[in-house]
């Protein structure tokens, strides 16, 4: 019997010829690696230019006043008996680990702040790149990078506005990158960044409402199903309880005022005064807790709905504001804004676009079928951007880091411009005209942001021009190049005047001794390494307290030298707000009273005369460098009426009753001080 026959005949393998090894593939430039490399490496140089000025810039002001209260703190010292800071409770504790690594000194938290901010500007990568591409990515996370740590906003570093943006960018960051890819373990980081950025400072917020809107409108533009949605919720309260929970239990067993919980802003006016417990020392009194903002005591009557809203501290720094000094807050908002028009371009533009896209949409009546489009993002950063823009105008104060937020959140929403180029680019038939189109564009941004490095010849806050001191003419200055060659300076040597009076106390005292720091320069107590017998160690609010709560103030300041009264005593003299007045100081000085003299002559010793006669003193009655005798009380006494007299005329009834509740803290120096020379403008007085 044969053998069937096959109907195929076996195939055979062919031959697998030798080839030698694939050459290693060339640099491509369009790698998304070779996009990442360069991005850091742009985003690094702003970034670690702008580090470098911050650890070589001491501030006397807000960082100083941190570091104090967080040393103070570690030391033992009872929150909102011992100790009242005036850092919110986020601040605080970044401070608090800060100092912590480092001691009683800036270089903790500065650190903190820079590893902050540069896994947010990680994470704003990633989730921008996820969202928007890389191109988008890139851009925003540069300029981001550029404006966040311009001297012209960014001040000296360890700012509360730096700490809560990293959070911010993080908390938004990881809620992008939730709704991209639905995993939980996103959702949890976000709600725990996103809650603890108010922490920081109330207009926190920003972020916080821009989620809360977003997630509301899901549901109700048929994005998500209301289950979803809920879920969504719960898992970012999960996140918020994980974060704000130990805080509020540390509080708890610290037994820390109510007024120093997490989001006490939203519910203190509902609960009474709390007052410590009484620890049964001599100098210990029960006191309730009030930093300057809450003590303003003014009545609310006849204001409107907002300015009752407001915080104590910005309702009355408004209502000390007359109708001239009111434009002049607004007008300062705008020069900000002119100045940061890159950003702010990018976010209108973003908006713009997003506006005119959804109308061609209606009109053709599209449908994007894609699961998850950019396009619904925007009007989440649009909402955080345009809450940043417009937090800036409720203080009239408007320090320069009040503009830090924006830059972040318009980095973010930039970025949907910026994607929109790319995708045309990238399908155009005429890619050349493209590149044209986005070389012109980078050209324009280059141009747009050449006074961030360069500096400004006006000043933002006041619109004068600033002049050299030495030639009168314009300079440019708070550009990355000044500011830099200011902390090489510094490096090697250079130090402000509060460094120099606080270090010369270190050098002349004992770590035991402790001193008093009248006037918001807290920097003075880092530089002396050392600390205050009072509470409040420091004072910026005096000018808009009440007359009432300044004597308050007064008298718990004069309560807690009794016991042990500061070896030294620094008034630094400040001109604070509202910058309209004389400064409030210790030991009357005749060139205080300048500003109160009617038509100032311009020659030195007819102005030496005005002020004589305007202020009722005989030179017998002053030191050779202005002061009045201590020995003179005669002297002192006129002094005082016409100097009252003249803040009545020239400032306001209220301020001249400021001044005349100081008396009891001007008699304690005269009385118990001598002075021991100026520093500056810091006046150090030793005690007798």
């Amino acid at each position: 019997m044969s053998k069937p026959v096959r109907k195929h005949a076996p195939k055979k393998k062919p031959h697998k010829p030798h080839h030698d090894p694939a050459p290693a593939s060339k640099f491509n430039i369009k790698s998304p690696v070779v996009a990442i490399i360069v991005t850091a490496i742009l985003a690094a140089i702003p970034f670690s230019i702008g580090k470098y000025i911050e650890f070589n810039s001491p501030d006397p002001f807000d960082s100083g006043s941190y570091v104090y209260s967080a040393q103070h703190i570690l030391n033992g010292a009872k929150i909102g008996i011992d100790e009242k800071p005036s850092a919110q409770m986020g601040t605080l504790l970044i401070n608090i680990l800060g100092v912590r690594m480092s001691g009683y000194n800036e270089i903790g938290p500065k650190l903190i702040q820079m590893i902050l901010q540069a896994a947010a500007f990680v994470l704003m990568f990633i989730a921008m790149r996820r969202l928007f591409g890389t191109l988008a990515a890139s851009v925003g996370v540069i300029i981001a990078s550029i404006y966040l740590s311009a001297p012209l906003i960014a001040k000296f570093g360890n700012a509360k506005e730096q700490h809560m943006i990293a959070f911010m960018i993080m908390g938004m960051s990881c809620f992008v990158l939730y709704q991209l890819n639905g995993k939980w373990w996103c959702a949890i980081p976000a709600g725990a960044f996103l809650s603890f950025a108010p922490l920081f400072k109330e207009t926190g917020t920003s972020v916080l409402g821009a989620v809360g809107l977003f997630l509301i409108l899901q549901p109700l533009l048929k994005h998500n199903s209301w289950k979803k949605t809920g879920t969504d919720i719960l898992l970012l309260v999960a996140g918020a309880v994980a974060i704000l929970g130990p805080i509020s239990l540390w509080l708890a067993i610290e037994k820390a005022p109510i007024n120093y919980y997490p989001y006490s802003f939203l519910y203190r006016s509902f609960f009474t005064a709390h007052e410590a417990p009484q620890t049964g020392g001599e100098n210990e009194q029960p006191v309730a807790y009030d930093t300057g903002e809450a003590a303003v005591e003014k009545s609310t009557a006849g204001q409107g709905l907002l300015m009752k809203l407001m915080p104590a501290y910005v309702r009355d720094s408004w209502q000390a504001l007359g109708p001239e000094q009111r434009k002049e807050a607004r007008l300062r908002v705008l020069r900000y804004y002119r100045l940061l028009i890159l950003p702010i371009a990018l976010a209108v533009g973003a908006v713009i676009l997003r506006i005119v896209r959804l109308l061609f949409a209606r009109m053709a009546k599209l449908k994007d079928n894609r699961k998850i489009s950019p396009d619904r993002f925007v009007m989440l950063f649009a909402v955080w951007w345009l809450l940043d823009m417009s937090f800036v105008w409720i203080s009239p104060r408007s320090y320069e880091q009040y503009y830090l937020p924006l830059n972040a959140s318009a980095a973010m929403l930039g970025g949907y411009l910026v994607s929109a180029y790319s995708d045309k680019a990238k399908n155009a038939a005429s890619r050349p005209a493209w590149i044209a189109i986005g070389a012109a564009g980078l050209l324009v941004m280059m141009v747009m942001s050449l006074h961030i490095f360069r500096g400004v010849l006006k000043s933002p806050h006041s619109g004068v021009i600033n002049r050299n001191r030495s030639t009168g003419q314009p300079e440019r200055y708070r550009g990355y190049a000044q500011r830099l060659a200011e902390a090489s300076a510094h490096g090697k040597g250079a130090k402000n005047s509060s460094e120099v009076v606080g270090e010369y106390i270190k050098n002349i005292s004992s770590s035991s001794d402790e001193i008093y720091v009248w006037g918001w320069f807290p920097g003075i107590y880092i530089s002396a390494q050392r600390f205050s017998p009072a509470p409040k160690a420091f004072e910026g609010t005096m000018n808009i307290l009440s007359p009432k709560a300044l004597s308050e103030r007064i008298e718990e300041i004069l309560n807690s030298f009794k016991g042990n009264p500061p070896k030294f005593i620094v008034d630094s003299r400040k001109n604070h707000f509202p910058w309209d007045r004389p400064p409030l100081e210790l030991w009357p000085s005749i060139q205080n009273g300048y500003r109160l003299v009617t038509n100032p002559p311009a020659d030195r010793k007819q102005l030496w005369y005005a002020l004589l006669r305007t202020f009722d003193v005989q030179p017998d009655d002053l030191t050779e460098e202005g002061f009045l005798r201590s020995d003179r009380p005669e002297g002192i006494s006129r002094y005082d009426a016409a100097f009252a007299k003249a803040l009545r005329a020239k400032i306001d009834p209220a301020e001249a009753q400021r001044y005349e509740v100081m008396k009891p803290f001007r008699d304690y120096v005269m009385n118990n001080y001598k002075i021991v020379r100026m520093f500056g403008q810091h006046v150090l007085f030793q005690r007798k």
